[in-house]
């Protein structure tokens, strides 16, 4: 276990003394390939960070997401992670009503959405869209210093299916996740290996993934939402002789 990192926080996971100029994220979510680095996902997710802490939310305040998979999700999810905010990812494949119950229900002082998404969040909060020039404006770049949680501090609402009746939110704290990650890392190295994520990132097994694969300073490929034929072409356009295998 003396070798793995330990971390404080679970938005901040990029290991200093690796190669930040590595891939962390394919995005295949817009249509053509975008490419970032360990470099661009710090300095975005630092952005995020300081945007959020500059209008003023105070430590715990919730932020939900409301989006299909993409780049400026997961960079969210950690931003507001690492300034002491909570993550509240919400399944977009609720009918309207409900998605208006979870976000009300969660407390969100904020709303992060997708283009389409956007009309689907509550009109009576503030929405920023991810594939907007908003966003460009909202992010402030710059340091950010991740705050240390506090022991069973939460760091993500996930809310359930709601199959016995309305979803119910569950708090998840930074240490929960955190013995995940670390836990995992202790089997193998995994930073030579590629990581095909379709599932949801509002779901918890997708989002463990992708931190998992960020501690492990692995590379993410990741779809907008799975399909059979994006899917499949991911693996063979991704996976080339002699590269360690996908994990999924």
């Amino acid at each position: 276990m003396s070798s793995i990192p330990a971390f404080s926080n679970l938005g901040a996971l990029t290991a200093t003394d690796r190669d930040i100029d590595k891939v962390a994220i394919i995005d295949l979510g817009s249509g053509q390939e975008r490419r970032f680095s360990y470099r661009d996902f710090e300095g975005e997710a630092n952005a995020v960070a300081r945007a959020l802490s500059a209008r003023g939310l105070r430590r715990g305040d919730r932020v939900a997401i409301l989006s299909t998979n993409r780049f400026e999700y997961l960079t969210a999810v950690h931003g507001l992670m690492r300034a002491g905010f909570v993550a509240v990812p919400v399944n977009f494949r609720f009918p309207p009503a409900t998605i208006d119950y979870i976000i009300k229900d969660s407390g969100a002082k904020l709303v992060f959405c997708d283009a389409q998404r956007f009309d689907s969040a509550p009109k009576d909060l503030p929405r920023i869209r991810f594939d907007a020039e908003e966003f460009v404006d909202f992010v402030k770049p710059g340091p950010f210093s991740a705050v240390t949680a506090a022991n069973g501090e939460p760091a993500m609402f996930l809310y359930t299916s709601g199959s016995t009746g309305r979803p119910k939110g569950v708090v998840l704290s930074h240490q929960s996740h955190l013995w995940v990650v670390q836990t995992r890392m202790v089997a193998q190295d995994l930073s030579r290996h590629r990581l095909l994520i379709a599932a949801p990132l509002y779901h918890m097994n997708a989002l463990a993934m992708s931190e998992l694969a960020h501690a492990a300073h692995a590379t993410v490929i990741l779809l907008p939402q799975f399909t059979t034929w994006l899917y499949l072409k991911a693996i063979e356009d991704y996976r080339c002789t002699g590269s360690p295998p996908f994990r999924q």
